[in-house]
C-alpha cells in the first residue's frame, strides 16, 4: 500500500515537472530553472502582459503620442525613472500596444514575462516569431533562455552573462538584483555553490 502511494506521488511529481515551463525550458537550454524565474521576477514581477517603454530614448512628440494612445484606450501605466510600464488587461490590448509601438518605430521597448527588447526583432523574424507572440509565456521564456545562453557562451561567467542579458556588463547592478531573488529560491546548502549554467560549452 505504502509503495503504491509513493509511486502515485512520484508520478505526480514527474507529471508536474513535464508541464512546468521553468523546468522544461531550463533543461532544454542548460540553465538553472530558478535563475529563469528570478530574472522574470526582477523583469516583470512574473507578469506576461507587461510592456515597458524606455522613454529616455523618445522624442517629446513620441512620448506625448504614447500617453495619448494609452489614455484614449484606457490602458493603465506607471512612469518610473527610465521606463513607462504598461499593464494591459488582456492579450488583445497588449498586442495592440505592441503593434502601435512597432508601427510607429519606437526605439526601445520590452515585452512580457522576461521583458524581451525589440532590439531582437530581426533575430525573432528569422525564427518566424512576431513581436506580439512574446506575450505567450512559453514563447517568451524560450526566447529569453536562448538570449541568456548566448550571453553565457560569450562571457563564460554568471555575473557577466546575467548583466549582459540586461544590456550592460559594466556599472550594472542587475546581477545583484537577480541574485537576491535567486537566493530566496535556493536551499541553504546550494547558496554559493549552485551551477546556474550547466550545459557543456
Amino acid at each position: 500500500m505504502k509503495r503504491a502511494v509513493w509511486l502515485l506521488l512520484l508520478l505526480a511529481v514527474v507529471a508536474h515537472a513535464a508541464t512546468n515551463m521553468w523546468i522544461r525550458t531550463g533543461e532544454a537550454y542548460g540553465i538553472e530553472p530558478r535563475l529563469l524565474y528570478a530574472i522574470s521576477k526582477v523583469e516583470s514581477g512574473v507578469r506576461p502582459l507587461i510592456i515597458s517603454v524606455n522613454y529616455k530614448k523618445l522624442t517629446k512628440p513620441q512620448e506625448q503620442k504614447l500617453y495619448t494612445m494609452l489614455q484614449s484606450r484606457n490602458i493603465s501605466y506607471k512612469k518610473y525613472s527610465k521606463v513607462v510600464e504598461i499593464d494591459s488587461k488582456n492579450s488583445v490590448t497588449a498586442r495592440g500596444v505592441i503593434e502601435f509601438l512597432d508601427q510607429n518605430s519606437y526605439p526601445s521597448f520590452d515585452i512580457g514575462l522576461m521583458q524581451i527588447n525589440n532590439v531582437h526583432k530581426e533575430k525573432l523574424a528569422k525564427m518566424k516569431i512576431p513581436l506580439y507572440a512574446l506575450l505567450n509565456e512559453n514563447t517568451n521564456l524560450s526566447v529569453a533562455a536562448d538570449i541568456l545562453w548566448e550571453c553565457y557562451k560569450k562571457h563564460r561567467s554568471n555575473d557577466k552573462a546575467i548583466n549582459a542579458y540586461n544590456g550592460a556588463i559594466v556599472g550594472n547592478s542587475y546581477y545583484t538584483k537577480v541574485s537576491a531573488e535567486l537566493r530566496k529560491l535556493l536551499l541553504l546548502h546550494e547558496n554559493g555553490s549552485k551551477r546556474l549554467f550547466y550545459r557543456v560549452i
